[in-house]
Parts: structure tokens; C-alpha cells; sequence
């Protein structure tokens, strides 16, 4: 079974020009922003065009960069300077033309990571930054469940209340994936990783946020964060 789901079953959710985040999503973008913050201005590319791909209703706003939001719907992107109707998995653009590509807000759990992945190198000049993100199946959420540890598992979360259908991802596969696409991984980062452990001992997402924000000045290895958010760089020798 290869992972993705059919645009019409993301439409609802994602055709809109706006929509409320639950706590836990938001304290996810707060610390997605810190990361795009720290990594954006460290790119060697000569290209100052950046993909934010799947940017859904989110601009990342670095006036250093001229930003391409391209998602699946027109909606939440209609508004937007550089806007492109495209699937991560089919991107139209020139070879080599981009200088980073941000792909977060966990975008790969409605796609094939493997050929998005693919699209990212084909676009990105060289030297070029990837940064995405995705929910990581070594997640301590999943512990002794049938997801932990899975390259690719389809599962049920919570988002606004609601039940949810994503993919969730080894951290090893999702690896494997970029270096086999010519990327030199820089840096993981991992966020939820105490408010993973609190929500795998039946602690509600907002109690869970809570402790997460208490120890975070104490933070845990990202191989036990519930999202991993990968720095890359694509290599100037790959083909």
C-alpha cells in the first residue's frame, strides 16, 4: 500500500482560506517557525526562490526569500504573490531552480514521501536546503502498538476534536529516502517528545502540552519526539 490519499479526500479539510488550530498543532507550528528561523538564513544556494510546498493557509514570510506557495487547492493560496496549484509529487518546476524547499505541517502524511522527496531534489539547485517535517512512528505514542517502528503505517489521531487518518513515518526510512535522492541530512529536530510520553500514559492532548511546555528546558533525544523535523542539504555532486 503506498501512502497518499486522492485529493478529494483532503478537500474539505484543506480547501478553505482559513481554520482554527488545536493547542497541540499550534505549539507545533511555534516551534516549526523557530527551526525555519534558525536554518532559513544558513543556505549557500545562489537561487533566492523558495518553495513552500503544501503551504495550505501558512506563508513563512522571509523577506529574503521570494516565496512560491504551491499547494492541491487554489483557496488558501489564492491571495498569495507566487501561488501554484501542484501536488508535492508532480512539481512544475525548472530543474535546479529553487534554493530551499520548506515542507512542514506534516505534508508528507498525505503523500508519497518517496516521490515527493524525489520532486525536492529534482528542484532544488545545488546546495539547495530541504526542511520537512512528519509524525514519526517511533513516536513514544505508539509503543508496544502496531505503528512503532513501521517505515510507513496509516493511523488515526485527533485534530480538533475530531478523528483523523495520517501517515506516520520511521525517521530511518524517511533518511534513507533523502540520501538515497543525493540530500546530506544536517540536523534532526524533535518536537512533542514529553507530551508524547504524557499522551502515551492517557494524559489528554492539553494536559500533555502542558507538561511539554514545563520541561522543555530539559529536552529529550528526537528519536523519542512524536514529530521529526528534518534539515538537508542537496548534495552539489548529486545527478
Amino acid at each position: 500500500m503506498v501512502p497518499g490519499f486522492e485529493r478529494d479526500e483532503l478537500r474539505s479539510r484543506y480547501d478553505v482560506i482559513s481554520f482554527r488550530e488545536d493547542c497541540w498543532h499550534a505549539y507545533t507550528g511555534e516551534m516549526t517557525a523557530r527551526i525555519l528561523a534558525r536554518f532559513l538564513p544558513e543556505t549557500n544556494s545562489a537561487s533566492n526562490w523558495l518553495l513552500n510546498a503544501g503551504a495550505g493557509v501558512y506563508e513563512i514570510g522571509d523577506s529574503a526569500w521570494q516565496e512560491i506557495s504551491a499547494d492541491l487547492f487554489v483557496a488558501p493560496i489564492r491571495r498569495r504573490t507566487y501561488a501554484v496549484c501542484a501536488n508535492v509529487e508532480r512539481l512544475p518546476f525548472k530543474a535546479g531552480s529553487l534554493g530551499a524547499v520548506v515542507c512542514v505541517g506534516e505534508v508528507l502524511a498525505y503523500c508519497d514521501p518517496a516521490a515527493a522527496i524525489r520532486e525536492f531534489a529534482n528542484v532544488l539547485a545545488p546546495d539547495g536546503l530541504l526542511i520537512c517535517d512528519f509524525a514519526s512512528s517511533r513516536s513514544p505514542r505508539y509503543w508496544l502498538r502496531r505503528p512503532y517502528g513501521r517505515a510507513a503505517d496509516l493511523i488515526t489521531d485527533e485534530y480538533n476534536g475530531a478523528p483523523e487518518r495520517t501517515w506516520v513515518y520511521d525517521p530511518d526510512y524517511v533518511g534513507s529516502l533523502l540520501h538515497e535522492a543525493g540530500f546530506r541530512i544536517r540536523e534532526v529536530v524533535g518536537t512533542h517528545a514529553w507530551s508524547a510520553l504524557a499522551r502515551r500514559a492517557g494524559a489528554a492532548p492539553e494536559t500533555a502540552l502542558r507538561l511539554q511546555k514545563l520541561m522543555q528546558r530539559l529536552p529529550l533525544p528526537a528519536r523519542l519526539a512524536d514529530l521529526t523535523t528534518i534539515v538537508a542539504s542537496r548534495s552539489a555532486s548529486a545527478t
